[in-house]
Order: structure tokens, then sequence, then C-alpha cells
């Protein structure tokens, strides 16, 4: 699926939402500009995939955006995995606001992605990340675990937070 744009203004905040791939044809991306005087939120909840030359595009693209503030919302595991892979995958001043983390239960085969918001699920306690993590329960009740390695996944945390 292509990456497609929708853009909402309020309150000096410029919003986009991404849907769809961020790849080699993400070209939609290239002359988006936004009031340097707002803030801007990205929402990704929509954001599929992510690819090396999508990672460029982006990358070049969130560096050259002048706003007062950018904040990401609803950032799914393959946007989080790059955070964590890539060094300077987003500016300094970024915040993630929310992020998807994904559980599973193996008796079940079931799997969710719950979402963390920060000063709910994560907060900065003293330079440190402080992780409040929810029970999370299946269909049969049953108590689900990160599906993942915790002390990786969260590490972007104590970069943009």
């Amino acid at each position: 699926m292509p990456l497609q744009l929708s853009f909402a203004v309020a309150d000096k905040t410029t919003t986009i939402s991404l849907r769809g791939s961020l790849n080699e044809y993400s070209s939609s991306l290239d002359g988006v500009e936004v009031n340097p005087q707002f803030d801007l939120n990205l929402d990704l909840k929509d954001l599929k995939s992510i690819n090396s030359l999508g990672i460029r595009n982006f990358h070049s693209w969130i560096y050259s955006i002048e706003c007062q503030r950018l904040r990401l919302f609803h950032c799914p595991r393959v946007f989080v995995n790059q955070l964590n892979l890539v060094d300077g995958f987003l500016p300094a001043k970024a915040e993630i606001e929310s992020f998807f983390v994904p559980y599973y239960n193996e008796t079940s085969g079931e799997e969710t992605q719950v979402l963390f918001t920060k000063f709910l699920e994560y907060k900065s306690v003293g330079g440190k990340i402080k992780l409040t993590l929810p029970d999370v329960r299946d269909s049969h009740d049953e108590k689900m675990e990160i599906d993942t390695l915790e002390n990786h996944y969260f590490r972007f945390l104590e970069k943009y937070n």
C-alpha cells in the first residue's frame, strides 16, 4: 500500500497521519512543510511497514521540518524497531507520546498490540525510564507476556522521552 497522508490543523498544531508503507515510493512526504510556529504531531497508527529507502526518505524529511514541538503518537512495532536500530532516526527534540507493545500467550497462540502512553505506562523519573506494565489477558483470561526483549524494545525511550 503506498504511503498516504492526511492533515489536520488546530490550536497551533499540525497533525499528519501516515497510512501505508514507508519505502522507495514514499514521495508523499516530498515538499510537505508545516508552519514553523506550530507544533507537529505525527500519528503513525496506520503505518504498516518500512524498508531501508523509506527510512532514508523519512529521516531526510523529518530533519528538514521546522516546528516548535515534534510529538509522535501510536508508533507501531515496525517504527519502534527503527528507533532502536538507527541512531539519530529522529531529531533530539522528538517526543514519543505513545507506542504499541506486542503481547503473546503461548498456550492460546493469541497476539495483541497494547498501546503504551506517556505518563501512564512509562515516564522519566530522575533521568531513568520507569515502566508500569499492564496486566494483559487473552480471550481465555490467561495472562499474556510481552513478545519482545524488553531491555532492547524499550531502549528508544531513553532518547525520545
